[in-house]
């Protein structure tokens, strides 16, 4: 029994973590920089903290992946009492959350999810049709944060959702002409790009524009000219929160009058 108790005392001082430290993935390699092995992904919701060690304050860094021609919405919410106190969008934010590039660039900057102010989003989008896999998201305490006295109460969650919508299908052929319409539920301006696509996931055309907060916009899609006698799928990227941007294709019959809605939906999560 004595060696049996020797061995557990071994074992549990081996997995025991670093005095003071909750955040797991401060405990060996780290994920302060741009050797991070830890990729956000949609839909999976992850718990850090801020916690200084050793009197250097600490960064989060999260490998991210934007597929072509989409659009992304990161968060960071359920922050403890260290991180909350003062509104994100005050000039004197507690913590921020941020696109970077390997080296630590900056690329882009969250703001707060809500007046409230006590957690962020941060809205990234790929408008090519490449993959980008190079760049990071950030977490760190801003100037007037804690820093250096980040204790364990600094802690927050992160999740990543894909916010491109999706359409299975617009008819310019036969009979029937399509009309996309989108309204934005946000209450501030945001950018689209929709791209339409043939059965084979050929892409044969992109609209681009801005709808303004609570806004709404028609698009005749009979009326680009690369989609004239033509049918397939529609999807749409944008810079809005997720499910804040809505919207259906109509498929019109003009002869009868009748009509065919095909709601834009997100990805479920």
């Amino acid at each position: 029994m004595k060696q049996l108790a020797a061995i557990l005392v071994v074992s549990l001082v081996a997995i025991a973590p670093v005095a003071g430290v909750t955040d797991p993935w401060d405990l060996v390699a780290g994920d302060d920089n741009a050797g991070t092995d830890n990729e956000l992904i949609p839909g999976v919701v992850q718990q850090h903290d801020l916690q200084a060690v050793g009197g250097v304050a600490d960064q989060d860094w999260y490998r991210i992946s934007r597929k072509p021609y989409s659009s992304y919405e990161v968060v960071a919410d359920g922050v403890g009492e260290t991180l909350a106190n003062i509104p994100a969008n005050s000039t004197n934010d507690h913590f921020r959350l941020e696109l970077v590039t390997s080296g630590g660039a900056f690329l882009g900057q969250s703001g707060g999810a809500s007046t409230i102010g006590s957690s962020r989003r941060l809205i990234v989008r790929n408008t090519g049709a490449t993959e980008l896999a190079d760049d990071y998201v950030r977490v760190q305490s801003a100037v007037n944060g804690c820093g250096t006295s980040c204790t364990s109460g600094a802690i927050y969650r992160i999740s990543m959702r894909e916010t491109t919508m999706f359409a299975p299908r617009f008819n310019n052929s036969g009979t029937q002409v399509t009309v996309l319409i989108l309204q934005n539920t946000h209450n501030n301006a945001i950018n689209y790009a929709a791209r339409f696509y043939n059965a084979a996931g050929t892409l044969l055309a992109t609209n681009t524009a801005s709808i303004n907060g609570r806004g709404s916009i028609v698009i005749q899609t009979a009326a680009i000219p690369e989609l004239v006698g033509t049918s397939g799928t529609i999807t749409v990227d944008h810079s809005a929160p997720y499910s804040a941007l809505v919207g259906k294709a109509v498929a019109l019959e003009p002869s009868t009058g009748f009509s065919f809605d095909t709601p834009l939906v997100p990805k479920l999560y």
